[in-house]
């Protein structure tokens, strides 16, 4: 039974290559010349069947290695199963890779590299994008990352609109020089924020179309925008004004 450790920043799938590397690497110094190798790797698997320019490098090392037993007469067929329940040795299995010591001298792979580039890199922003509390998407997008995409981009650059809290009604006048509009019930000046949230104008259709006059702005343009935000702007006339 061999244990071994890679790089922390080794993926699972360089894992589970390794594993079918290492085994064919004792074949090779063995003298029986039928050997089955099992493996719950099923990516690892098609990997090997569909060999392209873009080849992970431990599946073309396995590709290589496997060429080469194959031309010395050596019979090798690779077995998926769908776990290791029920194999037996499993557990030496399991206890020998919990306990491996012996580290294996591998080079990282790029895209292993990339995976945790992009990681530590998002990982800062975030921490970053915490302490801006005072940006208003923060509380729309507290956590950083892609927005899902409307099926209709007209409808996606309004929602932008909105969870941005950019609109050409809101902010035209910085435009041409003007004062900013205000609201005449309330005296302040028009804002998103006012108009989906505050303004009690619209209270008896925020509770038609949200159930509730007390929202937020994640309630209504979130990751998953409500469902009837866009009936909602439309009744209140606010629609073609973003």
């Amino acid at each position: 039974m061999h244990g071994y450790r890679l790089d922390t920043s080794c993926s699972i799938f360089t894992a589970e290559a390794v594993a079918i590397y290492r085994a064919l690497q004792l074949i090779d110094s063995n003298m029986p010349r039928k050997y089955c190798i099992y493996t719950d790797s099923m990516s690892v698997l098609e990997a090997l069947e569909n060999y392209n320019d873009r080849c992970h490098p431990v599946v073309c090392t396995i590709l290589d290695i496997t060429s080469r037993l194959y031309s010395k007469g050596l019979d090798i067929v690779f077995c998926w199963l769908p776990s290791h329940v029920g194999i037996i040795g499993n557990e030496q299995a399991d206890s020998a890779a919990k306990s491996a010591t012996t580290h294996l001298p591998l080079a990282v792979p790029i895209s292993d590299m990339k995976r945790v580039i992009m990681h530590h890199i998002f990982t800062i922003w975030q921490e970053s994008w915490n302490q801006q509390l005072d940006n208003k998407l923060h509380s729309v997008k507290p956590v950083i990352g892609a927005w899902p995409v409307m099926p209709m981009r007209r409808t996606d650059v309004k929602l932008t609109r909105l969870r941005i809290g950019h609109t050409r009604f809101t902010h035209r006048h910085l435009l041409f020089g003007e004062h900013a509009p205000e609201c005449p019930s309330c005296n302040v000046s028009y804002t998103v924020h006012h108009i989906l949230i505050d303004c009690p104008v619209f209270n008896h259709h925020r509770i038609t179309f949200f159930n509730s006059s007390h929202l937020t702005l994640p309630d209504l343009v979130g990751e998953i925008p409500h469902q009837n935000l866009f009936a909602f702007i439309r009744r209140i006339g606010f629609l073609f004004l973003i």
